[in-house]
């Protein structure tokens, strides 16, 4: 192959619905996962799972278990007791993380405060980590990091180091830098909630198209709207235990447990 067919190769494995399995395939599965800090009972028995190119929002009041859930699915946090199985195989978050690296992979987190390097431009940002985890090369990891920021609406801001951008920008930059490690699934752990009002919607945009073109996500939010409109799965989490779950339309229109009525009860006033 050469150079200019690995450039093409590399910007077509960007897109992440070429590289999941066969369409009904679990990706995320856990086991009764339970997690305590200290004495307080964070998770628990949560049996949860998703499939290829589906969005499921994970809603709830703070406190609900909702980042704790996330963070264990790679292995950010350990779960106290149970299985977490990404693509049939078991996590097991006790080993060392060089052998816990090449499942961690698999999941691209996208976290609340960005996590920029601040030394490096936008574009160093973004293909760090498929140069030194996925050994591309220089060409066909510049190839794919530019056309992963294009997809977010940042090309122009390559070279660019990340105090010179808006929050919105960061977080842009960030999914951007997910995406380059070509995971199975992304996950977002509240992505907008350390922004600005007014800069809410350009994150949302990209994660609206990501969903529309097919990857799989897992969404922690607080955003309502995108929860309904988005997601083809609503999860609704309270006091560490999963509460309720099902279609985004019939489960805020029509909710059956009465925890999950007067927490929508509260935040159902601000959707149109």
């Amino acid at each position: 192959m050469n150079p200019e067919q690995e450039q093409s190769q590399a910007v077509e494995n960007a897109s992440l619905q070429d590289l999941t399995p066969v369409e009904g395939d679990i990706v995320i599965r856990t086991e009764k996962l339970n997690k305590y800090f200290g004495d307080k009972h964070v998770l628990k028995d949560i049996n949860f799972e998703v499939k290829r190119r589906e969005v499921v929002a994970l809603i709830g009041p703070s406190g609900s278990g909702k980042s704790t859930l996330i963070r264990c699915l790679n292995a950010l946090e350990k779960g106290t007791s149970g299985e977490i199985y990404i693509q049939g195989e078991r996590l097991n978050p006790n080993l060392p993380a060089k052998q816990l690296s090449p499942m961690r992979r698999e999941l691209g987190m996208v976290f609340q405060n960005f996590n920029l390097f601040p030394h490096m431009t936008v574009l160093q940002n973004v293909i760090e980590a498929p140069l030194l985890v996925r050994k591309l090369s220089k060409d066909q990891a510049v190839a794919l990091g530019e056309s992963l920021l294009a997809k977010v609406g940042l090309l122009e801001k390559r070279d660019v180091y990340p105090g010179r951008l808006s929050g919105g920008q960061k977080q842009r930059v960030a999914i951007a830098r997910a995406l380059a490690m070509q995971p199975r699934a992304l996950l977002f752990d509240e992505p907008t909630s350390a922004l600005d009002p007014e800069l809410v919607g350009e994150v949302l945009r990209v994660m609206k198209d990501l969903a529309y073109e097919g990857s799989t996500m897992v969404v922690v939010t607080h955003e309502m709207q995108f929860a309904r409109d988005v997601s083809d799965r609503v999860v609704f989490m309270s006091d560490g235990s999963i509460v309720e779950q099902g279609d985004p339309d019939e489960l805020f229109r029509r909710p059956k447990e009465k925890r999950t009525q007067l927490f929508l009860e509260r935040v159902l006033s601000v959707l149109p």
